[in-house]
């Protein structure tokens, strides 16, 4: 029932409506949440950092003025400019803004789309070594075999003691290889408890299948980022053309003032405001230069997104043919396995004829069993690039909840 509920987990987890941080320790959710957070409030900040603040000042205090008079002075005073005309700017920094959230929010994707790749990966390499730490039992059993054959033989004078010694030292190796395939459970365990607080033995994995280049190369999220940087860095570029060129700013002022003398029985209290339009025509001596400066960082990010999508279809076309290789060793072995069929019938028939020992006839088994646990490991080397174009991918999103 275990099983199932996590089947079912993984399941949810691949379709569209899937939370793609479902299977991540609460830690790891709870440090993307205060990172979702931060670049979200980052993008109030640049949306309307071209909104002036209102200036709020209140004073008290004590004057003596050279007449002679003297009394206590109090003032509340608020003032307003705000640039109502950039050449363009105001509306290139909304842009910019918005552009940059959507970077921000396709790099969160990437980030999450990493930390997905590197648990499935450790959990398929987990699969893999499960089936290699098998066969290197069953190569164990086959040079017990190979060893008390070559002992006996030894003994009566027909081996020497050259074969003995280089399958006692096969087996020695291969004992190494055993204990290599245990660390790697124990890593592998603790590298998906980095992550999440699944079971690696328990976990069911899905089954990813392929995604077409055309598919791969439209929703990939490296390059959905690059493209959305691209963007932002173009914006920016025209911030910045625009806080060199002439800008329009609208002043406002009003205030309250109330004059108390203490000489003279008399108080002085009113209300008083202002208003008005500024032109403002920059002469930077540097401006050319940090316009250009400006141009290049976008058109350098332009290029670099054009290099990035020509490496992202060959990676595309490396794992399809990795895949392909791993496809071809599959068959190579399945056609083996139907010829130790027919190497075990006739070894069944010696056997039982007494022209054959019952060793010969485990030992072929095994092989056997290694074969086709080499088939199974290529089809966790086939699932491990798969996972890596899947998790390369932007997850679809269906609108309003349907």
């Amino acid at each position: 029932m275990k099983n199932y509920a996590l089947f079912c987990l993984i399941l949810s987890f691949i379709s569209l409506n899937a939370d793609e941080k479902e299977l991540f320790s609460q830690e790891k959710q709870n440090l993307l949440l205060h990172e979702q957070n931060r670049y979200e409030s980052e993008y109030e900040k640049l949306k309307y950092n071209w909104i002036s603040p209102l200036n709020l000042s209140i004073s008290y205090g004590y004057d003596k003025m050279y007449t002679g008079d003297y009394g206590t002075n109090t003032d509340v005073f608020a003032s307003f400019s705000q640039d109502i005309f950039r050449s363009g700017g105001i509306t290139y920094q909304i842009n910019y803004a918005d552009a940059q959230k959507t970077a921000d929010e396709k790099a969160f994707a990437k980030e999450i789309a990493s930390i997905n790749e590197e648990l499935f990966s450790a959990l398929l390499n987990y699969k893999k070594t499960l089936y290699q730490k098998e066969q290197s039992e069953l190569i164990l059993k086959n040079k017990e075999i190979e060893i008390f054959i070559k002992r006996q033989l030894y003994d009566v004078g027909k081996a020497d003691i050259t074969e003995l010694n280089n399958a006692l030292m096969e087996q020695s190796s291969e004992l190494k290889n055993l204990v290599s395939y245990k660390y790697m459970l124990a890593h592998l365990r603790e590298e998906v408890s980095k992550l999440s607080d699944i079971d690696p033995v328990t976990f069911l994995l899905p089954t990813f299948t392929l995604i077409q280049m055309d598919t791969y190369l439209q929703n990939n999220l490296n390059l959905s980022y690059l493209r959305s940087q691209t963007k932002s860095y173009e914006y920016l570029y025209h911030v910045t053309k625009s806080s060199y060129l002439p800008s329009i700013t609208l002043r406002t002022s009003a205030g309250y003032q109330e004059y108390d003398s203490q000489k003279y029985a008399n108080k002085n209290n009113g209300t008083y405001y202002g208003a008005g339009i500024t032109l403002n025509i920059p002469f930077a001596y540097n401006a050319s230069a940090a316009v250009q400066e400006s141009k290049a960082t976008y058109l350098k990010q332009a290029a670099e997104e054009a290099d990035i999508q020509r490496i992202t279809k060959a990676s595309y076309a490396q794992s399809l043919e990795l895949i392909e290789s791993y496809r071809s060793y599959t068959e190579i072995t399945l056609k083996n396995l139907s010829l130790y069929d027919a190497l075990i019938e006739a070894i069944e028939a010696g056997v039982n004829a007494g022209a054959k020992t019952g060793y010969d006839l485990q030992t072929i088994k095994n092989t056997k069993a290694i074969e086709k646990l080499n088939i199974k490991i290529n089809e966790i080397e086939i699932q491990i690039e798969l996972a890596k174009l899947h998790f390369a991918l932007k997850t679809p999103r269906k609108e309003n909840g349907q």
